[in-house]
């Protein structure tokens, strides 16, 4: 096995040994540069050289072995690169920004033939970009509306533990709860639904732990998660979370009866 020779590598071993580390990884990928093979549209000389603004490329793809449909490979450093391949060919080094960018809904693949890859699906990749294809939706219930509550089964570990260390760094939140919510005329399914309690506006904080859980590769009965402000949103929800739900997180200075 290669050692990680970088910052992104050592997290990425990290994340593979604890899920969630994911969500830093992640964090580091989007702000780090990473190696691809391919050239630049236009011949250019031998050696290193830097690629002009708005310089076509040509990006190499290859065949996934199961389907044998197109992928983009990519690599965390050049060692990965090199113990990838059988003989050597162009690369270019570019930030992950620009490559998903440059490849946005084609799926690829980081770290091929090695204990450490990963593979990013269109819907991954837009997630990571914040673009619109990934769909956060507001959705306010009407009067007379039927709504079953209850408590959340088979949450794990993992998912409690990513909201944890985000909430840690918000001071706007201080308590969070997860139960359950069921809409019948929208959908047949049980949503699972996390309550914060603070003070502030949370929208941006909402988007942005939405990002995170999105990554998670993480198995669990819920296909959906809701989010709800308490004290701000639905008061009946509201009601019923504080009532009946103890709190998973809890503030450092801030003590719930």
């Amino acid at each position: 096995m290669l050692l990680p020779v970088n910052d992104l590598e050592k997290i990425l071993h990290k994340a593979a040994a604890d899920h969630s580390e994911a969500p830093a990884f992640y964090e580091e990928l989007m702000e780090s540069k990473i190696f691809v093979l391919g050239k630049p549209e236009s011949e250019k000389s031998q050696g290193e050289f830097t690629l002009e603004e708005e310089e076509a490329v040509i990006i190499q793809h290859w065949e996934r072995e199961t389907d044998k449909s197109p992928v983009v490979p990519f690599f965390t450093s050049l060692q990965m690169l090199q113990h990838a391949i059988e003989t050597d060919e162009p690369y270019l080094e570019l930030t992950t920004v620009d490559l998903f960018q440059l490849t946005l809904g084609a799926p690829l693949v980081l770290n091929p033939n090695s204990d450490f890859g990963m593979e990013f699906e269109p819907e991954d990749v837009a997630v990571l970009l914040d673009t619109d294809l990934m769909v956060n939706s507001e959705h306010i219930l009407e009067e007379q509306t039927e709504v079953l509550l209850g408590h959340a089964e088979n949450v794990s570990e993992v998912f409690k533990s990513v909201l944890t260390e985000f909430f840690d760094k918000h001071h706007e939140v201080e308590a969070a709860y997860i139960g359950t919510i069921q809409i019948p005329e929208d959908d047949d399914k049980e949503h699972l639904m996390v309550g914060i309690q603070g003070k502030g506006r949370f929208e941006k904080i909402i988007d942005t732990i939405i990002q995170k859980i999105s990554l998670l590769e993480d198995d669990m009965m819920y296909e959906t998660v809701d989010f709800y402000v308490i004290d701000q949103d639905d008061p009946d929800i509201s009601q019923f979370m504080v009532e009946n739900i103890k709190p998973f997180y809890i503030a450092e200075d801030r003590t719930v009866h």
